[in-house]
């Protein structure tokens, strides 16, 4: 052996096994990716909030207004809502409380993703049920943090 390499001592085989794994050890379950529905009406912001979080493993869906979000929700189940509020014909605050309403997504947090921040409007999503705001612009960082914030307190915020 030449100075300084280090080899690793041989394992034992653990008692009852064949040198690897025991029998009876569990197998690892994969953790499915959490599920988050993306809503707003401008296209850079959509995408950028579908990659930030695409790179951390979330399997993200993206509507581009609230008619199409609602229609997404009719069909599919999700572990949180990233909704803009200022967006043409149905807006956030009615998407947020028609999630709200439904017995199947009533659980699911909604977090409001938007330039509109001010008192009334940041009264209004928490009426309409919103667990929380996070203004625009945001960073990578802020909105990962609340995002895993608020997956990892379930729906005993929502």
């Amino acid at each position: 052996m030449s100075g300084g390499e280090f080899i690793p001592p041989p394992r034992k085989p653990r008692a009852g096994g064949s040198g690897g794994r025991a029998a009876s050890a569990p197998q690892l379950q994969r953790r499915m990716p959490k599920r988050i529905l993306v809503v707003d009406d401008d296209e850079n912001i959509l995408n950028l909030e579908r990659t930030i979080l695409e790179q951390k493993g979330f399997e993200v869906t993206t509507a581009g207004g609230g008619a199409e979000a609602l229609q997404i929700l009719a069909g599919h189940a999700f572990d949180l809502v990233l909704l803009d509020v200022m967006m043409p014909e149905v807006d956030g605050f009615m998407v947020c409380r028609k999630i709200k309403e439904d017995p199947r997504l009533k659980d699911v947090p909604v977090i409001f993703l938007t330039a509109k921040g001010g008192g009334e409007a940041l009264a209004e999503g928490f009426e309409s049920g919103a667990v929380m705001y996070i203004n625009k612009p945001f960073t990578a960082n802020k909105l990962l943090t609340i995002v895993n914030t608020m997956l990892e307190a379930g729906s005993n915020l929502a």
